[in-house]
């Protein structure tokens, strides 16, 4: 409760402006960070001896701490601390005797604000010391002051006395003479009050009164002189060593105004940390700042830049605001410059599909719900796009903008597609795809072949052709068909006579048939000259000459009066069932011919003529085997089908099968699968060797292949088929794979060809599980162990592990690796690049950080995508001080373009030149102002080293408000040119502000330009007049004012006075004797004076003492 109610009274001091946290004793609660380099007695008793004392030698013993019953000679350091406790004084810190330098040492848990230092000795004072500070822990120190009794001797080089400005390090004689002999102090205030700070925030001041150490260094002993004498140097220096009685460290925890409470830093060293009294170092920020100093925004407070606060103004740090998206951001100088200094703050990681400063805009493929207003979760829904049809695969505009045109949702579709999700092609475009950057394909229909006004297929593609036009432009013609675009339905018939051509094509573009050898005309119709068309049975084969042993011939001779109805000898005897062979040489191509047989049956004429001597045979032809019912009056031999024999045409012939009214089939048994060229007769079945199968006996059986020489199929025992051809294995069982089954399928192990059957590969899981990670696995022949060959990104025997580069839990059901999204910004062999849990990259290179390494680190600008991040080089006199962190010498830049946040008045990408009209750069200040004067200057610019504007003709001075050399007047008005003349001057300047010039010896006027007083000749002679002339140069002067008085008294007076004068002459002076006589006018009187006057005028021009002495008769 009562830390609570500290906590609102330190938000109640800070409600109206800035507040300050109370000072304290440092030291108080800080016994352990307090050392010194010698303690006496810390290793034993140790004699010490005080000058002057009764009990003169004493013992010290430090080697437990202080206690004033059992260890009262205990002098270490922590005796210092004030306590407050009774008998104070019988308790201090004492060094060993006779050493000169010792230091003692406050270490710091943090950033403190340093006030004064008061140390209280109980001997003499140090003759000589110093004071250091250091604000980074120890690493750096700084002199604060230096004290000695003789500074030049102790100190050379630095300047002694008190400072002339704040900062300046001098050395101070005050606290460092030899009497007090006892409870002298010496004070040391970080601030002299003498010196008025206007702003204590500013980086001098700041490192003056900051500190995280303080280190007190003693130099030199005082000594009485006895060290000079011949007696033992032990002796003598037991009286001389440090002794300080009370160590008063005054500072407070350093909250730059932000915070009037200050809590405990938690795990640091130091004793008890709730010692009462004790000044904690964490302040208990308010005004929405963080840090252990404040020195920061606090989280999301990040819209306007961090400042201390000062006087009424508190400065308190801005919410971003990011409408509820996020709760994340950070502050940019040059967005809030762009801004006009209204805000500075950029969300991060914006949630709900959206992006922008403050989360205000939807993200690409996203769009902007008009019903509802941009803080609401559902703002930004997903675009309802066709990728394929539309650019950057599915993009929308994201808002409704009239000026820009823009409607939120609207597909933003590629240039030859329409339809509100971009997902058709324009009429006369076809084949949507998402590779074509047009979207759409134009149609390609030939107009000669394809319908008039037709469009192409939206799909395909394929146009809609005329009647004999084909192909999917509708550019070929029909085959058989040529001329396109030559005839009403596109194509005309090519008509290739069957005789002359090869067959029934032609040339598309001429309709030029393909005759045969010696055979033109564009159909093929005619015979090549010097060639002629055979007659039909131009190829005759004697049967007597066919290639069958047991052939009969039957040599006929012609009989007078008789027809002649063979060829050749005679015939060929042919037994029933048997046929003719022909070795057929002369035919030059092949082609379908027609056959014509020319034969005698052979009968027993008489003998039928015997035995049915009075009547004829009827016709026995058989329906389905013969050509027709009637048969040969000879013989009564029937003509017979195709492949039928017998007289009636009943039977099949030897060789063939399937007797029916189509004739009879030829067997075709293969000659290498058959044993005979014979089949059977009704099924048409050949007889087979062994391992052949099919009618014909023209392929392998089952489970064998290679015909004509058929083997088993090699598959192991886990295939019964194989390809009849390659004998490649078909449909492997067991999980077996390859043309033999000589392997198990990928996601099994195993090994076919000895047996082994196919096992699943358990990485972690068995291939038809969702927690298979593997391509394939093996079993280590040695071990027996499985090994699985994972997939990318996962690792471990059994891929249930996730290597360098990537993170995840794939032992955990569901879980799997994903890669680290580190943007190419890790060393993805390091396995502590990227947290293995969350995917945090934890060790980002190319000067990148981030959660995902996506930006540049403090200090450095450029594209963390692309790993171009390079240093800030801004010039530190032309920015803030608290852009440049002391000791890293990093820079904060603009972490996209490198722009400097400039100080006021500077410019430049690195703040490196003062702008127009400016100059003199300073750090932490930045530029002066040039004050040219516009009425006397060229410009307002001036020189930006050393301020000098560039004046017109006749005006100098920094800001052009002076006369130039040889001019004069009021700069203000204008500057008039001195006309000295340069014979009568000592050099050709005037006075600046009358233009008098500045006459040599002798010279006079205005210009230099006439001889003066007791000068003679002509200009520029002007040699000097007789040595008379300043005899009496005085008392003609003299007269000559006497005169002039007179004047002015005649003039003023009321009444009308008579007077009379006298020239009285008398050592070396004229005076008057002026009696007055009323009431006689005194025009005569000043008649008189008059022309004395003009008389005494004349004067300075006389040549010699006559002439003077003339003229002095004359006035008389």
């Amino acid at each position: 409760l009562m830390l609570l109610l500290s906590l609102l009274h330190a938000e109640d001091d800070c409600d109206s402006g800035s507040c300050h946290t109370t000072i304290g004793d440092l030291l108080v609660g800080r016994s352990e960070q307090l050392t010194a380099s010698s303690v006496c007695g810390l290793t034993g008793p140790q004699k010490y001896c005080i000058i002057g004392y009764l009990e003169k030698c004493f013992l010290c013993d430090s080697r437990y701490p202080y206690n004033p019953y059992a260890h009262p000679n205990s002098h270490p350091i922590e005796n210092v601390i004030t306590t407050f406790e009774p008998d104070r004084k019988k308790k201090w810190w004492q060094s060993e005797n006779g050493i000169d330098h010792v230091s003692i040492r406050l270490d710091l848990e943090t950033l403190f604000q340093f006030s004064h230092l008061i140390l209280t000795f109980k001997t003499f004072r140090p003759a000589a010391m110093l004071v250091e500070r250091s604000a980074d822990y120890g690493h750096t120190w700084k002199i604060f002051r230096y004290f000695a009794q003789n500074c030049a001797e102790s100190f050379p080089n630095i300047p002694s006395g008190p400072a002339k400005g704040v900062g300046d390090i001098v050395c101070d004689p005050r606290y460092s003479d030899i009497e007090p002999s006892t409870e002298g102090q010496v004070v040391l205030k970080a601030l002299d009050p003498s010196f008025e700070i206007e702003n204590p925030y500013i980086q001098s001041i700041q490192e003056l009164i900051t500190l995280t150490n303080l280190r007190i260094n003693f130099t030199k002993l005082h000594t009485l002189g006895d060290t000079l004498f011949g007696r033992r140097q032990s002796d003598l220096l037991e009286k001389y060593y440090y002794a300080v009685y009370e160590m008063v460290v005054r500072g407070s925890c350093f909250c730059n105004g932000h915070a009037s409470q200050c809590s405990p830093v938690q795990k640091l060293r130091g004793d008890v940390f709730y010692q009462p009294g004790m000044v904690h170092g964490r302040c208990v920020c308010q005004h929405n700042t963080a840090g252990m100093s404040c020195e920061r925004c606090k989280e999301f407070y990040n819209d306007a830049p961090w400042r201390p606060a000062e006087g009424s103004q508190d400065n308190a740090c801005k919410p971003c605001k990011c409408n509820g998206h996020s709760d994340q951001c950070h502050f940019d100088m040059a967005v809030y410059i762009a801004n006009d200094r209204i805000s500075g703050g950029v969300c991060e990681d914006c949630q709900h599909h959206t992006m922008g400063q403050h989360c205000d805009q939807c993200k690409p493929f996203f769009y902007r719900d008009p019903r509802k207003t941009i803080s609401d979760p559902r703002a930004c829904i997903p675009c309802d796009c066709d990728p394929e049809g539309t650019l950057y695969s599915g993009l929308c505009e994201s808002c409704t903008d009239p000026i820009l045109g823009t409607i939120a949702g609207r597909c933003l579709c590629k240039k030859n597609v329409e339809g509100i999700r971009c997902d058709m092609c324009r009429p006369s475009y076809y084949g949507l795809s998402g590779s074509d950057p047009l979207g759409c394909q134009p149609c390609t229909c030939n107009p000669s072949g394809s319908l008039s006004f037709s469009m192409c297929d939206p799909v395909t593609g394929e146009c809609l052709c005329q009647r004999f036009v084909t192909g999917p432009h509708c550019d070929e013609c029909l085959v058989g068909y040529w001329g396109l675009g030559n005839n009403l339905y596109g194509c005309s018939l090519c008509g290739c006579d069957i005789g002359g051509a090869h067959n029934n094509l032609c040339s598309s573009s001429d309709g030029q048939c393909d005759c045969l050898p010696n055979i033109v005309g564009r159909q093929c119709t005619e015979p090549a000259p010097g060639y002629f068309f055979l007659p039909l049975d131009y190829y005759i084969y004697e049967a007597e000459h066919a290639k069958n042993s047991a052939l009969d011939i039957v040599f006929r001779e012609p009989t007078p009066g008789k027809p002649v109805t063979w060829t050749g000898p005679g015939f060929a005897r042919v037994l029933n069932g048997a046929g003719l062979r022909f070795t057929i040489s002369n035919i030059p191509f092949a082609m379908d011919f027609d056959i014509a047989l020319r034969y005698e049956p052979e009968v027993f004429e008489f003998r039928l003529l015997i035995h049915h001597l009075n009547t004829f045979l009827r016709d026995a032809c058989h329906p389905e085997g013969s050509l027709s019912s009637s048969c040969s009056q000879l013989g009564g031999q029937c003509q017979c089908k195709p492949n039928v024999a017998g007289r009636c045409c009943d039977r099949c012939s030897a060789g063939s099968f399937g007797f029916g009214f189509h004739g009879c089939y030829s067997c075709e048994c293969h000659p290498q699968g058959s044993v005979s060229t014979l089949c059977d007769q009704l099924t048409g079945q050949c007889s087979c060797r062994r391992e052949v199968a099919g009618r014909c006996c023209n392929r392998c059986l089952a489970g064998y292949f290679g015909f004509p020489n058929c083997r088993p199929c090699p598959c192991n025992g886990y295939a019964e088929l194989c390809d009849p051809v390659t004998g490649a294995c078909l449909s492997c069982s067991g999980f077996t794979a390859g043309s033999r089954c000589e392997r198990c399928v990928n996601g099994y192990y195993g090994n076919p060809l000895t047996r082994d059957p196919c096992r699943p590969c358990m990485c972690p899981e068995s291939p038809a599980s969702s927690r298979y990670f593997a391509h394939s696995c093996y079993q280590d022949p040695r071990t027996l162990q499985l090994i699985c060959n994972c997939l990318e990104g996962y690792s471990g025997n059994q891929c249930d592990e996730c290597p360098s580069g990537f993170y995840g839990n794939p032992g955990r059901p569901g879980a799997q690796c994903l890669p680290c999204s580190c943007n190419n910004n890790i060393d993805a062999t390091d396995p502590e690049s990227c947290n293995k849990v969350t995917g945090e990259c934890l060790k980002c290179l190319y000067n990148t950080h981030g959660p995902n390494c996506q930006f540049c680190k403090p200090g450095y600008f450029g594209s963390a995508l692309l790993q171009n991040c390079r240093r800030c080089t801004c010039n530190f006199s032309g920015v803030n001080p608290a852009i440049c962190p002391p000791g890293n010498g990093v820079c904060l830049c603009d972490q996209m373009t490198g722009v400097c946040p400039c100080l006021p008045n500077v410019i430049g990408s690195i703040c490196d030149q003062c702008a127009s009209g400016y100059w003199n750069m300073s750090h932490g200040i930045g530029c002066q102002f040039c004050d040219c004067k516009p009425r006397n200057s060229q410009s307002n610019q001036c020189n930006q080293f050393t301020g000098q504007c560039s004046c017109k003709l006749g005006y100098s001075g920094r800001h052009c408000d002076e006369c130039e050399e040889n001019y004069f007047g009021d700069p203000r008005m204008h500057c008039i040119s001195c006309t000295c003349n340069e014979e009568g001057t000592r050099k050709p300047e005037c006075d600046k502000d009358t233009g008098a010039c500045n006459c040599r010896i002798g010279v006079t006027g205005k210009l230099c330009d006439q001889c003066g007083r007791g000068f003679r000749q002509e200009f520029p002679t002007c040699s000097r007049c007789h040595l008379c002339f300043d005899q009496w140069d005085n008392e003609i002067t003299t007269l000559s004012q006497t005169v002039q008085g007179l004047m002015r008294f005649l003039k003023s007076s009321a009444a009308s006075q008579p007077c009379r004068m006298q020239l009285r002459r008398g050592r070396g002076q004229v005076g008057f004797k002026t009696l007055f006589h009323f009431p006689e006018p005194k025009v005569s009187c000043r008649s008189a004076l008059n022309s004395i006057q003009l008389q005494i005028q004349e004067v300075p021009n006389f040549r010699c003492s006559d002439k003077l002495n003339f003229q002095l008769i004359k006035i008389l």
